[in-house]
Order: C-alpha cells, then sequence, then structure tokens
C-alpha cells in the first residue's frame, strides 16, 4: 500500500499499468495521488520505455526469473513540470486556507489536554493550550490547516501514542505519566508528518524547512573564519553584554532602550501621541505610518499638516497641537514599507492593533 516514510520524507505510490505492477519514487510532491493518477494514464496510453526504464530485480538469490520494476527517469522534463503544477496549485490552495483561518473568529475545537471547548481564533486557541498546558503548536501565523492538525494530534493521543516519540502505550493514563517525566508533551520537529501544517514547508518547490535550514547553515559556515583561523581572545565569551536596543524618537535624536519611555518622551516633548495614532490599526498600516513620518521630518516637512520648511518640527508640533489623527492615503503607498531609518528598531515594537492583536512572545517557536 502507498505511504510516506517519515524519516526521508518518501512518497512511494503503487499503482497498476496494464499487467504489470508499476512503482513511482517521488521525495517532493506535495499530492501523490494526482501525480500516480498523471502518470498511470500517460504510460497506458502509450509505450512504458517511453517514460520509465527498467530495473531487473532478485529479491533472493533461487528466485527465478528477476522481477522487473519500472522507475521514472529522474531527468525527465515533463516529470519535473508535472510535479511543479501540482505544486504550484498546492501552493494557492495553502495560501488561500491561510488566509481564511487567519480572518476565522469562530473556530470550535474541543482541547487536547481538557474538556473545555476552544471558541474564537487562532490566537485563542494558542493561548489556551501555551497558558494551561504549556503546550505548543508554534506561532498562529505559522500554521495553516489548524483545526485538522489539532484533530490529527488528537487522533494519536486517542491511539495513545506519545506526540514526541511515538511510543504506543496500553492507556490514557500510561501516556500521560511518560510524556510528564520524560517531557515529551511537545511536538518532534524532526518529525515528517506534522510538516504539511506548517506554511514554511510550502515556501519552495521541493524543499521543506529542513532544507532551507540546511541552506541557511551553510551560507553562515561559508562566511565564517576558517578554522585555525580564531584567536584565543576570540574564544573567550567571558566579557559577552547584550546590547540594549536604542528605539530613536520620531522627531529628535533621543534615544531609550524601552518603547514605553520613547512615547512618554513623544508625547510629553513633541506632542506626538504614537498609541492615539495607531489605535486599531494593522501592524502593517502602522509601518507605513512610521517610515512616513520619518521621512517627513527628515524632510522639515510637518507630517501632520505638511508644513514645509520648518525650523523646528519638534516646536511646531508643540504649538500646533495637532489632532492624533492622519488620514490613511497620506501614508498609504507601499514605498514606506522599507524603512526610512537603518535598523530602526522602532518598527519591531509594533503589535497587530485588529482583531488579531497577540504578542509573538507568547508562543515559542517549535517549526
Amino acid at each position: 500500500s502507498s505511504g510516506i516514510n517519515a524519516e526521508y520524507g518518501l512518497h512511494i505510490g503503487p499503482f497498476a499499468v496494464g499487467s504489470q505492477d508499476c512503482y513511482c519514487f517521488d521525495t517532493d510532491c506535495l499530492c501523490i495521488n494526482r501525480y500516480c493518477r498523471y502518470w498511470r494514464n500517460k504510460v497506458n496510453s502509450g509505450n512504458l520505455i517511453e517514460h520509465m526504464h527498467g530495473i531487473n530485480v532478485h529479491p533472493k538469490e533461487d528466485v527465478t526469473p528477476a522481477l522487473l520494476y519500472f522507475m521514472l527517469n529522474d531527468n525527465s522534463a515533463e516529470d519535473r513540470n508535472v510535479r511543479h503544477t501540482i505544486y504550484l496549485e498546492k501552493l494557492e490552495s495553502v495560501l488561500n486556507q491561510q488566509q481564511n483561518e487567519r480572518g476565522c473568529l469562530h473556530f470550535n475545537i474541543q482541547c487536547l489536554f481538557c474538556p473545555d471547548v476552544l471558541k474564537g481564533d487562532r490566537f485563542s486557541i494558542s493561548d489556551h493550550l501555551y497558558q494551561a498546558h504549556s503546550f505548543t503548536l508554534g506561532h498562529p501565523d505559522n500554521l495553516v490547516y489548524t483545526a485538522r492538525f489539532i484533530e490529527h494530534l488528537r487522533s494519536k493521543m486517542t491511539r495513545f501514542e506519545c506526540l514526541y516519540c511515538d511510543k504506543t502505550f496500553r492507556d490514557y493514563r500510561t501516556l500521560r505519566e511518560h510524556m510528564r517525566k520524560k517531557l515529551h508533551k511537545k511536538l518532534n520537529p524532526k518529525n515528517a508528518e506534522f510538516d504539511q501544517f506548517y506554511i514554511i514547508n510550502y515556501r519552495e518547490f521541493g524543499k521543506t524547512w529542513k532544507h532551507l535550514s540546511k541552506e541557511t547553515n551553510d551560507v553562515e559556515v561559508k562566511s565564517s573564519p576558517k578554522n585555525g583561523s580564531i584567536s584565543p581572545e576570540d574564544e573567550d565569551w567571558g566579557d559577552w553584554e547584550d546590547a540594549s536596543p536604542e528605539i530613536k524618537c520620531l522627531v529628535c535624536d533621543v534615544v531609550y532602550t524601552r518603547f514605553s519611555d520613547v512615547k512618554h518622551h513623544m508625547t510629553s516633548q513633541h506632542s506626538l501621541h504614537l498609541d492615539a495614532m495607531t489605535t486599531n490599526m494593522s501592524y502593517y498600516k502602522q509601518v507605513k505610518l512610521i517610515n512616513y513620518m520619518r521621512y517627513q521630518i527628515s524632510a522639515l516637512i510637518c507630517p501632520l499638516c505638511n508644513t514645509p520648511n520648518l525650523a523646528n518640527v519638534s516646536e511646531h508640533l508643540r504649538v500646533a497641537q495637532h489632532s492624533a489623527t492622519l488620514q490613511h492615503d497620506k501614508y498609504n503607498d507601499d514605498r514606506y514599507l522599507f524603512p526610512a531609518l537603518d535598523n530602526d528598531y522602532l518598527l519591531c515594537c509594533l503589535v497587530d492593533g485588529g482583531a488579531t492583536r497577540r504578542r509573538c512572545a507568547s508562543y515559542p517557536r517549535t517549526s
């Protein structure tokens, strides 16, 4: 029967071609059933050898004649085009699904670990799992097919399977004790059966997060000093100190290390009420607003009333006492998605003010 090798991510799909049993092997096809169906129809309509090459296999030395297996040519352009077409269609479907889940406020799912029924958006579900049970699926914005994911995990636990090591136990109580004592109340990132529920695994054709992570590590290794070139002084981390982030005021050159301090400074010194200006505003709108204001102020233009050639923007804002609101069409331009200030840590402090406002720090990364 068809299946998935979890260790190697190898899809195996047997299907009948005439009187032959033909096995197709593929490592990056997202829809193996459709993939096999395509080649079954293709092969049945013509010569098998045109698309595949045969391999004689002797399972045992005393078995004759040899079994004949057919395999697709790895260099087949048609095969790659088929897989790429399936990938693009699957990617579109996944992105649509994730977009629908982001706007869905009516999830209704029973908790994995208690009788509570979890209602609301994905963040509400993640909040409960993390706060009540110290269990995380990862950040909600990284997930797709969330309800199916939770039901998949529930089915494993119904079979008394550990979510981390996949061992099976005789009853739920034994499983719970195992997960508690072994600290297995978490997901194993190396388990390929969970990859389908994380958006990163659809990012590039034929690549999962493992491939992307390896590419990142390879780049870091290539850019690091060669072996033997690090001095003993460089290896001493005893004097390492974390540098505090510097958050620069929108109007002047004053910097603070806390977001609350810089907001208080802008309110008291420049009559600029950032919280009032960004109320119920999405993260990307806030980014556009901040960058628009930095561009305008650097050009000595008031970002609120567009008065040009100001000798002192701070003094103008203090005297004018503008209202906190700013018309959206003034900064609704994609060019303001690009930082006006290099390493602007203020942008890292913004939080989505819409219906899905949550703190990202609440969800540790898993996959």
